[in-house]
């Protein structure tokens, strides 16, 4: 997923000179060839995130589109009170391209985790929140965001994730789309969780619950329609997500709908109000997590008995 967003704006910067992209010392492996080719707009700022947040917006405000790359946490939370006062509350042109979601960053630990950053950007007015499940959807998005002349932050994954699309589609922001239809229960869910979520819906179907399962890959702005209308007439409504249940896209949905009458039961599947110290691969922390597809299959027939 990285790769493939990076060499979309590769190819933007082809086509508009006035894209500039910062990153905080990192992007090894990844950058070289942008940077070869774009020494003057591809601007090393070391690591000083706060400072490369309002260079970001001071571009931005001079007419330039500015893409900002660096791990979530030192993207989002660093530098929050220059995305706030610079960044969005100009709503200057950044695009913050947070990389490691959730758990990606296993082998590191909890520095490096991003489970508060859904909560934390989603406060700020101004700014669009773009959590894509997959490659193809991350350069879609990508395109879309271009177009769009305000703060962005896109949520992406750290390495290669397994395909959920197999082709381009019709990717609006700010709608959802439905991945599976099931006339039992529904699932939310965002972000490269996606991958377990499908599995559990499986594991699910052979338990004879049909499950209808939503990708939400704008958390913000909501798809607050989509939402409300699929749920209509379903036993119970799940959100999975590899965020902190404090302030994600569960938070989001439930703050959507709290007014809904006959709105299904809610059920927030996310990490727990508490520091995560254990360390080793994604997929292990989210076997320890309960997000697994088992764990989620679950955790979600022990709610429905």
């Amino acid at each position: 997923m990285r790769s493939g967003i990076i060499k979309e704006i590769h190819n933007l910067m082809r086509k508009d000179k006035n894209i500039f992209f910062l990153t905080g010392d990192l992007g090894y492996n990844v950058l070289e060839e942008m940077q070869k080719e774009f020494p003057k707009r591809v601007i090393n700022m070391g690591v000083a995130e706060q400072n490369m947040m309002s260079v970001a917006a001071g571009l931005a405000l001079s007419g330039k589109k500015v893409y900002v790359y660096s791990i979530i946490p030192f993207a989002t939370m660093r530098c929050y009170e220059q995305i706030r006062n610079d960044v969005c509350y100009n709503s200057a042109d950044v695009t913050i391209l947070g990389v490691g979601s959730g758990l990606s960053y296993g082998i590191l630990s909890s520095t490096h985790f991003a489970l508060e950053d859904i909560a934390i950007i989603r406060a700020l007015p101004n700014i669009t929140i773009f959590s894509p499940a997959d490659e193809v959807e991350a350069i879609l998005g990508v395109k879309e965001l271009y177009k769009i002349k305000k703060p962005a932050y896109i949520r992406i994954g750290k390495k290669e994730e397994p395909k959920i699309y197999d082709r381009p589609y019709n990717l609006k922001i700010g709608k959802g789309n439905i991945l599976i239809e099931g006339s039992d229960i529904i699932i939310f869910s965002t972000g490269t969780i996606m991958t377990d979520v499908i599995k559990a819906a499986e594991i699910l179907r052979g338990k004879k619950i049909k499950a209808t399962v939503v990708n939400i890959h704008t958390i913000k702005p909501l798809d607050k329609n989509l939402i409300i209308q699929e749920s209509r007439f379903k036993k119970h409504a799940f959100v999975i997500e590899e965020h902190g249940k404090i302030g994600g896209l569960g938070s989001a949905i439930a703050e959507s709908v709290c007014d809904v009458e006959d709105f299904p039961q809610l059920t927030l599947i996310g990490t727990e109000d508490k520091f995560i110290k254990d360390i080793g691969s994604q997929d292990y922390l989210r076997r320890v997590t309960g997000l697994s597809s088992d764990k989620i299959a679950s955790t979600i027939i022990k709610k429905l008995a």
